[in-house]
């Protein structure tokens, strides 16, 4: 019988009750930049506060959308959500100009007023997972595997 090292054993534990991905719909941005003709794609942080994971699409635009049907993972709700925000010219900061519309012109529909240009998509955006920890799984599995070089206890004679 096989003894895992505790570290073995932890590093098991760890990337199987971890989840592989915590992403946002990644499609989502590129869906956006398509259907409104944008030169790029929006930054996550139009919809998303904080790491853009599932359940943090809170911003005004976020919820907007999500009251209008937007479901993960599927692009004709989103499409379907932004047409209706775009019939009814929802404003979700009250500055005056519809979230659609500041879509368009590159500015965040969040901000009000004191809008200002769109922010780059960082790095740890809709794309960021936590896929190493599930590498990490992989070699603690594979180091379970190999045998203890630990000798034999050999009983004492009497």
């Amino acid at each position: 019988m096989f003894k895992l090292h505790p570290v073995v054993s932890l590093a098991l534990a760890a990337g199987l009750l971890l989840p592989l991905s915590a992403n946002a719909t990644p499609n989502f941005p590129a869906a956006l930049q398509s259907e409104l003709l944008l030169s790029q794609e929006p930054s996550c942080a139009v919809c998303h506060q904080g790491e853009p994971t599932s359940g943090t699409a809170t911003t005004p635009l976020g919820s907007d959308l999500r009251a209008h049907g937007l479901m993960a993972y599927d692009e004709d709700s989103l499409l379907s959500a932004v047409q209706a925000l775009r019939t009814e010219k929802t404003d979700g900061d009250g500055d005056g100009v519809s979230d659609v519309d500041e879509l368009v012109a590159g500015t965040d529909p969040n901000l009000g007023a004191e809008a200002s240009p769109l922010l780059p998509e960082p790095t740890y955006g809709c794309n960021a997972s936590s896929e190493g920890l599930g590498l990490l799984a992989l070699v603690g599995a594979l180091l379970a595997l190999v045998p203890s070089r630990r000798r034999a206890r050999v009983p004492k004679q009497r």
